[in-house]
């Protein structure tokens, strides 16, 4: 696809977005422009009632004004001077208490739309989360999509709320405007000039915000990146004493932010002054040539130079807020670009999803001739891996840390799919399957857990979501959980904390079994379970994995070759490739690269054990 196309899409994309929230609230934007008009003409009544009084103020002839302030004068005909300021006045009062009303509603009408705004985009981006490959999301990192979803689909609302609430405002000039006009075609046009100058400035005004708001979000993207890596990493941070350096790091991009926010806030604090300076001297204009006017016998004398300036002045204030949201528009400009190209699809890796729903497992899984390879800078983690696991069979998974042990598992999760070569279930190629159906048959406990800040009895049941407290009782107690969690305060409505902190390695591992049992699997994906753990829990977890997988199949991908032992199957990967496989007796009988593993672990295990009686005979 070359570049043309791909702007084509990239702006299609982006109005598709637009235009199906907006399509959505059609009566609710109706009702915003219908009571931003009603508030403008009522503005525009309120200024018109003023003309009778200034007529007789100013000893003026009525029927020399033009229409149709006129008729609205001669509504006021036979009455007195007071007569006609109480009406006016009373009359004022309703009129502004109308347009209060609908200046109100109008108002609220805006902020709800930018509600419903920031949701459908913080809804749209959450999509795309669950939607893009996982190559993607390893590619970006999680402060930036967080920033996206986050906050700027915030700016993205008070970009949408400055232009619904200045709607009554754009009206309001307009209705203004044609008064003028009606009042004194010269004066207007006279005026008009120095507004069209005033204009040229603030559109230099409003490029400076546009390039000083895209700074600002790739500012906020370090900050909140810098943010977030120092909460997850605090341990770290704190263990070898970089807590200064963070600091500096972190002061470092609020300090690049705020520079980028003071153009951003300075942009913003030089439309007011310009536009006053502006109006001062428009004001100035039109009353010097006023003066010649009247000299000259005008039509309308002075009557009409006081109420062209009244509402000229009344014009000022909704100009001000129509070029301030100009400015504000072209800030939040950028959040808004920053999203839709988030959202585009033309430039980023999707999984296709099947349409055929999974129901059960009756032959095997086959990997036939795969390669695979994270992104075409990289060269291929898999290299025509090719074996065949039968239904209710075990097999175990071991090599070398970069062997491409846990990459075959993600790609039977569909994570990912290869570049060459299939994955056959039944015979019938994976991809034909839905994969919601397909993994809803499979459970998997990795080396790095992850649980919710929430309650045990809310992480176990995760997986199933209309679980009853009986089956988060039952995982639990086929994962060997049961035991600690009872022994808690609260036990199953215990909070665990983030990522599961209140826990030990091993009662996390647990949970996470519990996890995985709660929706009985038919398959069951064991990465490096235990790999991470002590003795003890060790003990605890390798029992619960062997109670759990009875009579499922079993893929257990192991650090620890005893954790394979009584496998099936062992594949040894080396490279990305297949170098041995067998039962752990005949790969023994090979003499190959699994014996050299299994001494070697033995020779770990002597040294450990060496170590405890030096230590122990010191003591």
């Amino acid at each position: 696809m070359n570049i043309f196309a791909q702007s084509a899409a990239a702006a299609q994309d982006s109005n598709r977005h637009l235009k199906g929230i907006l399509l959505k609230h059609i009566p609710l934007i109706v009702f915003i422009v219908s009571a931003g008009v009603g508030a403008s003409l009522l503005e525009g009544i309120s200024l018109a009632l003023v003309i009778p009084i200034l007529g007789d103020a100013a000893g003026q002839v009525t029927s020399r004004i033009p229409a149709p302030f006129n008729q609205l004068c001669g509504l006021f005909s036979g009455l007195s001077l007071a007569d006609r300021v109480r009406i006016v006045a009373l009359l004022i009062v309703v009129v502004t208490a109308v347009k209060g009303i609908l200046i109100f509603f109008n108002n609220a009408m805006a902020n709800k739309l930018q509600i419903e705004i920031v949701k459908h985009f913080r809804m749209l981006c959450f999509n795309q989360f669950t939607k893009v490959s996982m190559s993607y999301i390893n590619d970006q990192k999680s402060a930036h999509l967080q920033t996206i979803a986050v906050h700027y689909t915030l700016s993205l609302g008070r970009m949408f709320n400055a232009i619904g609430i200045v709607v009554p405002k754009f009206f309001t000039v307009v209705i203004l405007l044609v008064m003028l006009m009606l009042l004194s075609w010269q004066l207007t046009l006279a005026s008009l000039v120095l507004i069209g100058i005033s204009s040229l400035v603030l559109r230099r005004i409003v490029r400076k915000a546009s390039a000083a708001s895209r700074k600002l979000t790739d500012a906020d993207k370090g900050i909140n990146s810098v943010v977030l890596d120092s909460l997850l990493g605090m341990k770290v941070v704190r263990l070898f004493n970089r807590e200064k350096h963070m600091r500096d790091k972190f002061e470092e991009e609020v300090d690049r932010v705020n520079a980028h926010l003071y153009h951003v806030v300075k942009t913003h604090g030089s439309v007011q002054p310009v536009f006053e300076i502006t109006g001062v001297v428009s004001l100035a204009f039109i009353l010097i040539l006023g003066s010649f006017m009247l000299l000259n016998g005008a039509s309308g004398g002075l009557e009409i130079i006081l109420t062209f300036i009244i509402i000229y002045f009344r014009i000022l204030s909704p100009s001000l807020a129509l070029n301030t949201a100009r400015v504000q528009v072209a800030t939040e400009l950028p959040y808004y670009q920053q999203i839709c190209h988030f959202l585009e699809s033309f430039d980023k890796p999707y999984i296709t999803n099947g349409s055929q729903d999974f129901h059960s497992l009756s032959q095997g899984i086959e990997f036939c001739g795969i390669r695979f390879r994270y992104n075409e800078q990289q060269s291929f983690v898999l290299n025509s891996v090719s074996f065949y696991l039968p239904k209710g069979k075990k097999i175990g998974i071991v090599g070398v840390s970069g062997s491409g042990k846990t990459t075959i598992c993600e790609l039977l999760l569909r994570f990912y799919d290869p570049q060459q070569g299939d994955i056959l279930v039944d015979g019938a190629d994976l991809k034909k399957f839905d994969f919601y159906s397909w993994r809803r048959h499979i459970g998997v406990v990795s080396q790095d857990v992850f649980l919710f800040n929430d309650t045990i009895g809310a992480n176990i049941g995760f997986a199933k979501p209309d679980a009853t407290k009986e089956d988060i009782k039952k995982a639990a107690q086929q994962a060997y959980a049961d035991e600690f969690i009872e022994k808690l305060p609260q036990g199953y409505e215990t909070i665990i904390g983030e990522r599961g902190v209140r826990l030990s390695g091993g009662q996390r591992q647990r949970l996470a079994i519990a996890r995985a049992v709660v929706v009985d699997p038919e398959i069951f994906i064991f990465d490096e379970a235990t790999s991470a753990l002590d003795t003890e829990s060790e003990k605890y977890v390798q029992k619960a994995i062997e109670t759990v997988g009875k009579g499922k199949t079993v893929i257990t991908i192991a650090h620890r070759l005893s954790t394979v032992s009584d496998s099936d199957k062992i594949i040894v990967m080396d490279q990305g490739r297949i170098a041995e496989e067998g039962t752990h007796d005949q790969l023994l009988g090979k003499n190959g690269l699994y014996t050299k593993l299994v001494q070697m672990q033995n020779l770990e295990w002597e040294i450990k054990q060496q170590e405890k009686i030096i230590a122990s005979t010191a003591e």
